[in-house]
């Protein structure tokens, strides 16, 4: 083994650097680590000598070894990073393999060094301040004429941790209420001094979201945090509170619509504690984190509210004789082409059930395969109304893009509804969609609120009534308010396109909305979608008694200025009652 210098970085015959200082530690310097060749000359390690004869072998790391004894799993794949998991005897590892695979990749490499190597000096910097991280145990690094290629990180597991986000959307929820709401307001305190060791120290994450943090309930129901994926972790000279909102903004994007007010606010109540001092304005400061956050989830939101467009890791587009589709990946490829052939062949099978056919759309219940297996699903028709219909899609979306653009917005801002699979069109001439076609995943077991409230609530004693009354109105007015909240509205907002999904007797009904030709973006909302979505609504549901109509209001958010507004709504509700008894047009 080439002797390591103790005085500060050196190189090989091969540019591999030999001892690094990295503030405060020394990394890769003997006695804690031992330097390697792979068989082939081209590839360095540095390793812990408690693990060299784990990891390596006469031709480096042993990833096919452990691959052919079924040890190793791919945890995640992309063109610049792979991360394996291998369950040893010692004990589980991940292996980060940094890969570069254009110029650009490579240049960087040059100019900031290996990403495995940044990650481990990361790494201990994050120990020397007292937060739980990694440990790595090998590094690996490939050269060709002294440049860099790609390299390695290999780390033990953290026990007994799942990632932050994991953690929050699915055991969280498992857990019995007191215990749920105890953990969580934990939970905020814990992530809140978290933080505040890092901005003390002048250290921000860039990418920080709760996937790169684990986290583990100790006996007491007390959270333990520890940071990974160290990539974007970055030290400024001094972090003022500009910066620093900006990062809280970052986190408090995923927590925004997944946790409440008051936990948000405990979170940063615990982080101004640690950090022993405040911001200048505190108020302004919450209000400044809620603003960007506000305003990062717009920028987000929008770019995944895109993807439905063309083919990604999410779509696929295809393209047959005269029609064209978009569909999710999980939709099978004979599957799109089999409709793309034929269109209106759902309609003909024997297992369909016909739901609707009008003058503008038919409908029906039918069977496709959906990754892999048989799958009930709506299948939608929408006719043309005129024979200029195609012409007016040289100006505005057909209306089944517009249902399928509409479903992406609710999906990518959180709001329940029916997963779309599939839009399709049948071209006609100069290539304009003739007949245009919807395809939704059906919702088990679920009624339209417009049938529930005609066929279910009757039936019930008059306390019961009562309870779900109240329930369904509390459940509705929030879904609108989120609607509103997030910059969308549904200009045909009616009883009739309202599911109420799962058991009609929860405590807690849930309510997705279906039919999206309606819905529209628009940030920030104009007042005066908000009050005709209202009166849309209100007209629907003229049946129901004036407390509901102000517990409705009042669990929608209005307050001092909710007398004004169901004035506003009953004048613009009885204008289109108006406005179809001209037309002759039934009201729903």
């Amino acid at each position: 083994m080439t002797q390591l210098l103790r005085d500060g970085p050196a190189t090989d015959r091969m540019g591999w650097d030999r001892g690094e200082a990295t503030g405060p530690a020394l990394m890769f310097r003997e006695p804690e680590w031992d330097w390697a060749e792979a068989g082939d000359g081209a590839t360095g390690w540095w390793v812990r000598p408690s693990w060299r004869a784990t990891l390596l072998g006469p031709e480096g790391l042993r990833l096919e070894q452990w691959r052919r004894e079924g040890r190793l799993a791919t945890i995640k794949a992309g063109p610049h990073r792979v991360v394996y998991r291998a369950d040893l005897d010692e004990g589980p590892v991940f292996i980060k393999h940094y890969l570069v695979p254009d110029f650009r990749s490579k240049v960087r490499q040059w100019v900031r060094r290996g990403k495995g190597r940044n990650e481990a000096k990361r790494a201990v910097r994050l120990a020397a301040l007292g937060i739980p991280t990694i440990t790595p145990i090998a590094l690996g690094e490939r050269r060709k004429r002294k440049f860099l290629l790609e390299n390695y990180l290999v780390t033990p597991a953290i026990p007994e941790t799942v990632p932050l986000d994991e953690f929050v959307q699915r055991r969280l929820d498992e857990l019995p209420e007191p215990r749920r709401g105890r953990v969580a307001r934990a939970l905020a305190e814990a992530l809140g001094v978290l933080t505040a060791r890092l901005h003390r120290h002048n250290v921000v994450h860039e990418d920080f979201h709760p996937g790169n943090l684990l986290v583990r309930l100790d006996d007491d129901d007390r959270p333990a945090l520890a940071m990974i994926d160290l990539d974007a972790l970055r030290v400024r000279r001094k972090l003022d509170w500009p910066e620093a909102q900006a990062n809280l903004a970052l986190l408090n994007h995923y927590f925004w619509t997944r946790s409440s007010r008051s936990v948000r606010r405990r979170f940063l109540v615990a982080y101004l504690r640690a950090r022993g001092e405040g911001p200048p304005d505190p108020k302004g400061f919450a209000r400044g984190i809620e603003r960007a956050t506000r305003a990062w989830a717009e920028r987000l939101w929008r770019r995944w509210g895109r993807r439905c467009r063309s083919s990604n890791k999410y779509f696929e587009s295809y393209r047959g004789d005269r029609a064209f589709a978009v569909a999710t990946r999980d939709l099978d490829e004979a599957t799109i082409r089999a409709l793309l052939a034929d269109p209106d062949a759902p309609f003909a099978e024997d297992d369909t059930r016909m739901l609707k056919d009008s003058r503008t759309t038919t409908v029906a219940e039918a069977t496709l395969d959906v990754a892999g297996r048989p799958t009930r699903v709506i299948y939608k028709r929408f006719n043309r109304k005129k024979w200029l219909d195609p012409v007016f899609c040289l100006f505005r979306p057909s209306r089944a893009w517009q249902a399928w653009q509409g479903g992406q917005h609710l999906a990518s801002r959180g709001l329940p509804t029916p997963r779309n699979l599939a839009v399709l069109a049948r071209l006609g001439p100069l290539g304009l969609p003739r007949d245009t076609y919807l395809v939704t995943i059906k919702a088990e077991p679920a009624a339209t609120l417009d049938a529930y409230l005609r066929d279910v609530l009757p039936a019930l004693d008059p306390d019961a009534r009562r309870r779900r009354t109240r329930a369904l109105t509390r459940a509705l007015a929030r879904l609108v308010r989120t609607l509103h909240e997030r910059s969308l509205s549904h200009r045909d907002l009616k009883a009739a396109n309202i599911l109420v999904e799962g058991d009609a007797t929860e405590a807690e009904p849930r309510l997705s909305l279906i039919d999206l030709v309606g819905v529209r973006l628009k940030h920030p909302l104009p007042p005066g979608r908000r009050l005709q979505n209202l009166a849309r609504l209100h007209v629907s549901l003229a049946a129901r008694s004036r407390a509901d109509s102000i517990r409705f209001l009042r669990d929608y958010g209005l307050r001092a200025d909710w007398k004004a507004t169901w004035r506003a709504v009953a004048r613009l509700g009885a204008r289109k009652v108006e406005k179809n008894r001209r037309s002759g047009r039934e009201l729903s």
